[in-house]
């Protein structure tokens, strides 16, 4: 029994944002799941508008975006797809995640990048994807790279250290290969030092960038499957996590 039955996808209702949306579709199709749209309004008001003011532009605000998110919709073929529509007041990089924690019944967060070639909408979406990677703690996340079209999901590669902490999620990734009927390469990452673990599905690899690259492209990928790690503010402050890291430079979802 597949076991994706509900995805959240956030989006902006861009033109920019429409393939990962065709995306996210084309996966609910796949297993029947149901997808609720989320669209996240920022309050655009000065802090001095007195309470009853505020409140009554807020809505105002919430209903403007509902209208938006309506029409965007309307341009998509969503025939055999449930999907809800949901607008949040609050800014992106937070209310995300909030939101994804607070349902009980999601399996699966799908979200898209945005142009690699406009610097400052990189660094205010990549925040946003940054954000929604550490902070959903109950489901996947799955990041569309832009302009990926769905290909059926045949070969899937889980993208782990060398140590012992891959074993511990490894039934969860396995059961993402079962849902899609794909072939799972455990691939060890980076310059690991144990070439005990290699075998026909156990791969080590050097590096996360032409290695990883290069691999993908020899085993026809289609996902990569990754576990983001538990950092401290700090760390957030000084770099991004390897799932960051994978999700910003790769091309395969």
């Amino acid at each position: 029994m597949p076991t994706i039955k509900r995805i959240l996808f956030p989006t902006s209702c861009s033109e920019k944002s429409k393939k990962a949306f065709e995306y996210t579709l084309a996966i609910a199709r796949r297993f029947g799941a149901k997808v609720d749209v989320l669209h996240i309004c920022e309050p655009n008001m000065d802090i001095l508008v007195p309470g009853i003011l505020r409140h009554q532009l807020m809505q105002e605000q919430k209903q403007v975006a509902q209208r938006m998110l309506k029409n965007w919709l309307n341009e998509f073929d969503l025939k055999q797809v449930v999907v809800r529509q949901e607008v949040e007041l609050g800014y992106a990089k937070e209310m995300i995640a909030i939101y994804a924690n607070k349902q009980k019944a999601l399996d699966l967060v799908i979200i898209g990048t945005k142009d690699r070639s406009n610097s400052f909408k990189k660094i205010i979406w990549g925040t946003i994807i940054s954000k929604t990677i550490e902070e959903v703690a109950t489901v996947p996340v799955l990041v569309v790279p832009k302009g990926i079209v769905f290909q059926e999901i045949k070969n899937i590669a889980y993208i782990t250290p060398v140590d012992a902490t891959w074993r511990p999620v490894y039934p969860q990734v396995e059961q993402i290969a079962a849902d899609f009927k794909s072939a799972l390469y455990v691939t060890h990452l980076p310059q690991a030092k144990d070439k005990g673990l290699e075998n026909e599905n156990h791969v080590i690899l050097e590096d996360y960038g032409s290695a990883l690259h290069a691999f993908a492209y020899n085993k026809n990928l289609h996902l990569l499957v990754t576990v983001a790690s538990v950092r401290s503010t700090f760390q957030k402050i000084l770099q991004y996590s390897k799932a960051q890291k994978m999700a910003f430079e790769t091309l395969i979802p």
